[in-house]
């Protein structure tokens, strides 16, 4: 534990050696490019609060510090500062930046020192980035990465630091997608999307379906009405079949206790004549009853039956309704 703690007291010593070098260069580089003492003395104050922050390990601090500035007097040292602090934050995305640019930059150049320091630094960043070349039809769909526009390097390509990241493209009248992309570092990858076109039923409202001439806002409906039709006519043929069977019956019962009756009216012994009157009665009821049903039935058979022949404009529905008196039938025209 002394070890590192050691190892890390000269690292922010080194540190600090660079950084104060830098400070007591920066006069006489910003006097060669006609600074004011007044941006001099700013950008020395931010550089020395940078390095009191990064030796206390307060890298975004830092970090702010750094590229406050590198905005008074923007050079490659500074842009070292900053992919320093990023680093140590896991910002790899912004090390990888700041040190690419660190490289390249000819106001205040690296050293050879800085250089190889910068260099090292900036591949150990690139191993926990991977390098995306987004090919996106149409190539004027909205691309966001974790719900933000992407920032894409010089040559189109986009960084993405270690870990998972949701990718979503979109456009209007195209079906939206997403994906799900998980980055392990030191890989260049070229991702391929192509949204697909809405269909067009779900771009247009449902169209009604036209009525048919009876009436329906279904196909089919006209040839289900004419079965159930159909099926009416003969249910009430049934109906009046049935009707007429228990007339029948009725009818045989009304015969047997009339002779009954005849009987009793001849026969002195005969003591329940009230008894056998009263069934005669309701077999009489009865018989005339279900006749009278049966008949009624037949009749609104045949009417279905007419009514299924019909042309289809002219085609109507009866309706009947059986009443204690006898039957209500209406057809409406």
């Amino acid at each position: 534990m002394v070890g590192g703690t050691a190892t890390q007291f000269c690292k922010r010593g080194l540190w600090a050696r660079v950084v104060l070098a830098l400070v007591v260069a920066t006069p006489v580089a910003m006097a060669q490019e006609g600074a004011t003492p007044d941006s001099d003395t700013r950008y020395r104050s931010a550089l020395k609060d940078a390095l009191a922050e990064y030796d206390a390990s307060h890298f975004e601090e830092a970090r702010i510090l750094f590229r406050r500035a590198h905005e008074i007097n923007p050079n490659a040292r500074t842009l070292r500062s900053i992919g320093m602090a990023s680093f140590e934050l896991r910002d790899y995305v912004a090390a990888v930046r700041a040190l690419s640019a660190a490289l390249i930059d000819t106001r205040k150049p690296l050293n050879s020192e800085q250089r190889a320091h910068a260099q090292g630094l900036l591949e150990r960043s690139r191993m926990y980035v991977d390098i995306y070349a987004l090919k996106i039809s149409p190539a004027d769909a909205r691309v966001l990465i974790d719900g933000r526009p992407p920032d894409a390097e010089p040559d189109g390509t986009v960084l993405l630091g270690f870990g998972t990241h949701n990718l979503e493209v979109s456009k209007p009248g195209f079906v939206l997608r997403t994906l799900v992309v998980n980055v392990r570092g030191g890989e260049r990858k070229e991702l391929l999307m192509t949204l697909e076109r809405k269909s067009v039923s779900s771009d247009k409202p449902a169209t009604p379906i036209a009525a048919d001439a009876a009436g329906s806002s279904l196909p089919g409906v006209s040839a289900s009405r004419a079965r159930g039709e159909r099926s009416s006519g003969t249910a009430w043929f049934i109906a009046a079949g049935g009707a007429a069977v228990v007339s029948g019956g009725a009818l045989a019962l009304w015969l047997i206790q009339n002779k009954e009756l005849t009987r009793c009216h001849s026969s002195p012994l005969c003591n329940n004549e009230s008894a056998v009157s009263g069934r005669r009665n309701l077999a009489v009821g009865a018989t005339l009853g279900t006749g009278v049903a049966a008949v009624s039935l037949a009749v609104i058979g045949l009417f279905s039956r007419d009514a299924e022949g019909s042309a289809p404009k002219a085609r109507s529905a009866l309706s009947c309704t059986v009443l204690p008196a006898g039957f209500l039938c209406s057809k409406p025209f």
